[in-house]
């Protein structure tokens, strides 16, 4: 798989430096007739590139003699090239040295900021998805909220990247951003800028389903996955009923670490995706080599809006080859690859450089993954009934068949129940069920692994 995915990220650059002839038994008068068509073309592309050069390099000196204020050839190169790639798409951008370096550093792990995957929409930051645990995620930002203004300065004109270092600053520092959130009117919160340390992977166990969140596919994902699925096989063991792969609110990262993501649970030789780029050259599919650590399993895949990228990458590679019920609502939409490439003064440029594709062949740019189960999350806590507390059969006085077994609490545990009793919150907090997605998932992994034993049984 390595060799694939070397190929995902070569770059090609290509030119064209002949010209094919149209008339292959053509006479001499023909030819020269040919060659002189050839020479007025070449003559005036050339022509159209050395006013063009021109025109560039006088707007330049123009703007160095005349603009209002002394400006640095830095800032004009920057501009320059900054808005040469804002208009190909939201996410090719120049990055000055400062910022190529804290790009890099995102795909470690630990950053300075919010907290936060951004992008651009109509001329306004949109929130692609908070991560786990930070600023952005603790202050109730949600995938899909525009920022209009930062610390009072609209958004409106600035490009990503000057909006970016709006929201950027020294940690222990407040930002206060105003949000356009879908049905409600604009408002303001202030967020506490944070050296970000994320944990890509976080695990636990939910009864007999192993619960997995991963919040964002970096250098260290895979490892912390493998770590994951091992606690959880340790505890269970053969009681292992199912996996809940939660990628909700992951707003993707590392190519490389989606597909290898993907590949711990897929059979040897299955697709994980395809990508296709402007040349032939750039079009590659990579397909899993590891094989299904898991064993077959029963798999949920949890994503909503803020699932995007890499998340959509594992969800619909799981998905097409009927390895995972996708459970939640639409993802994202992103499905193009970005490449890194630095640049001599020490800065570099993001550049899109494929589009990718699910097994199946499906775009899902701009589209998103539809989920085989749709469950919208519940925005008001449910109530959970406490069914122990109904009066049953058992309960009448000598009830048939039922034998009552009595087993007296320790001094501490029922210490424990009266407090417990008299706490109005734990009372709250008891009955109520704070992820309806998830719960509905767990069910899901249950029905999915009595359908996987009885289909066992008939086989015997």
């Amino acid at each position: 798989m390595t060799t694939r995915v070397q190929v995902l990220f070569s770059f090609f650059l290509l030119s064209t430096v002949g010209v094919t002839s149209l008339y292959l038994n053509a006479d001499p008068k023909s030819e020269a007739t040919e060659n002189k068509t050839s020479q007025g073309a070449d003559e005036k592309e050339n022509a159209a590139q050395s006013l063009d050069t021109h025109m560039f390099d006088s707007i330049l000196q123009r703007v160095k003699e005349d603009y209002v204020e002394e400006t640095t050839d830095d800032k004009l190169l920057g501009g320059a090239l900054n808005g040469m790639l804002a208009a190909l798409d939201p996410h090719s951008s120049y990055l000055t040295p400062k910022e190529y370096k804290e790009t890099r550093e995102q795909t470690k792990g630990e950053f300075g900021g919010l907290g936060m995957e951004v992008t651009m929409d109509n001329s306004l930051v949109k929130i692609i998805s908070p991560i786990d645990d930070t600023p952005a995620q603790k202050a109730g930002l949600q995938a899909g909220d525009l920022i209009v203004a930062i610390d009072k300065k609209p958004i409106m004109g600035m490009t990503l990247q000057e909006a970016v270092e709006l929201l950027r600053g020294k940690p222990g520092t407040d930002v206060k951003i105003h949000i356009k959130r879908e049905g409600k009117d604009v408002f303001e919160t202030k967020l506490t800028r944070a050296i970000i340390h994320v944990k890509a992977v976080k695990w636990r166990l939910e009864g007999n389903v192993g619960y997995i969140r991963i919040s964002i596919f970096d250098e260290n994902t895979v490892g912390l996955l493998n770590e994951a699925l091992a606690s959880i096989k340790k505890q269970l063991g053969p009681k292992l009923e199912g996996l809940i792969l939660d990628v909700r609110n992951d707003p993707g990262g590392l190519l490389d670490s989606a597909i290898r993501v993907t590949d711990i649970f897929l059979p040897k030789g299955q697709e994980i995706l395809s990508t296709r780029g402007r040349n032939k050259q750039m079009d590659a599919r990579v397909y899993s080599d590891g094989g299904d650590k898991v064993e077959g399993v029963p798999i949920v895949v949890l994503i909503n809006g803020g699932s995007a990228s890499a998340s959509e990458i594992l969800a619909g590679a799981l998905q097409d080859n009927h390895r995972a019920v996708v459970v939640g609502t639409r993802s994202f939409g992103k499905a193009s690859v970005q490449s890194l490439f630095p640049l001599t003064n020490g800065g570099g440029i993001k550049l899109t450089t494929a589009r990718y594709y699910t097994p199946s062949g499906r775009s899902i740019q701009a589209k998103g993954i539809e989920p085989d189960i749709v469950i919208e999350q519940a925005h008001n806590k449910l109530e959970k009934v406490d069914e122990g507390e109904r009066i049953r059969e058992q309960d009448f006085v000598r009830a048939l068949d039922f034998k009552k077994e009595s087993k007296p609490l320790t001094a501490a545990e029922k210490k424990q129940e009266e407090e417990d009793a008299l706490d109005p919150e734990k009372v709250k907090k008891k009955k109520e069920i704070e992820d309806y997605q998830l719960m509905r998932a767990i069910d899901i992994v249950h029905a999915m692994a009595i359908k996987q034993r009885y289909d066992a049984e008939n086989k015997k």
